[in-house]
């Protein structure tokens, strides 16, 4: 599936499809370059499914825990800034994964070794006009 952002405005019209596309526990990894909008659009996914406020990137404390409405973890993490594997060990990843909770994930490469086969792919990317085009890809 494929999405083009204009504005923010809109950004909250397409989150609402792209949520509904999304699984209920799973893994999302959020792709592009830095600036993109990847924490933008986070911030606007995480509006409609939570009803907790907003924390910011996680980028300094690795990982955000937000309530869905219906009371399910749901998790942001910020990998921007890991060096090394080890330092997602020592957080327990893999154990946020197994609790049947929905994690997005900024900065996936540097968590692939601990990544579940099945996750989804949010690639986000600028095209003409200064537009963000955002893509879901399944990786079962």
């Amino acid at each position: 599936m494929k999405w083009i952002v204009r504005n923010e405005h809109q950004l909250a019209e397409i989150a609402t499809e792209i949520i509904s596309n999304l699984p209920k526990t799973g893994v999302v990894l959020l792709q592009g370059q830095i600036g993109v909008g990847k924490t933008t659009t986070m911030r606007t996914i995480l509006s409609i499914l939570s009803n907790d406020s907003f924390q910011g990137s996680p980028t300094f404390s690795l990982v955000n825990e937000y309530k869905s409405k219906c009371g399910q973890s749901i998790y942001h993490f910020d990998l921007f800034r890991i060096k090394h594997s080890y330092e997602l060990q020592e957080i327990g990843i893999e154990e946020y994964f197994e609790n049947g909770s929905l994690s997005f994930i900024e900065w996936p490469e540097k968590s692939l070794i601990f990544l579940p086969n099945d996750k989804i792919w949010m690639y986000i990317s600028v095209g003409n006009k200064n537009e963000r085009i955002i893509e879901l890809k399944n990786d079962y």
